[in-house]
């Protein structure tokens, strides 16, 4: 009875039996590092980390005091949030708005993001 569990075991040992991989993607999500500064024609098209200044929003006529600086897409999950000059310019982190996404970051140095832990 020990000869046959011995001689299942070694055909066990010799057969390649390959085991099943973890699913990594193909290529992995890269998180924007820099904003990227777009036009008017295209806010409804922003890609995350793209940023439009509403000082140059035509629309809004010379005599307003906008109480945001500018329209900012997540770097994480893509949605328009409106940030603050304070935040646009670095003295504040940004808070994604959408439910399911953590983004917590600082734009620093002229467009570039630092992301946060959060807490």
């Amino acid at each position: 009875m020990r000869d046959r569990w011995r001689s299942k075991l070694a055909r066990n040992k010799q057969h390649n039996v390959e085991k099943p991989r973890a699913q990594t993607p193909e290529r992995p999500m890269s998180l924007p590092t820099t904003l990227s500064r777009v036009d008017e024609s295209s806010i409804s098209a922003m890609a995350p980390g793209d940023v439009f200044l509403v000082d140059e929003l035509e629309s809004a006529g010379p005599c307003s005091e906008p109480a945001f600086h500018a329209i900012l897409a997540c770097p994480l999950c893509g949605s328009k949030v409106l940030i603050s000059a304070a935040q646009y310019f670095g003295f504040a982190p940004i808070i994604c708005g959408a439910r399911t996404c953590p983004a917590f970051f600082r734009i620093i140095d002229d467009g570039r993001f630092v992301y946060l832990p959060v807490n």
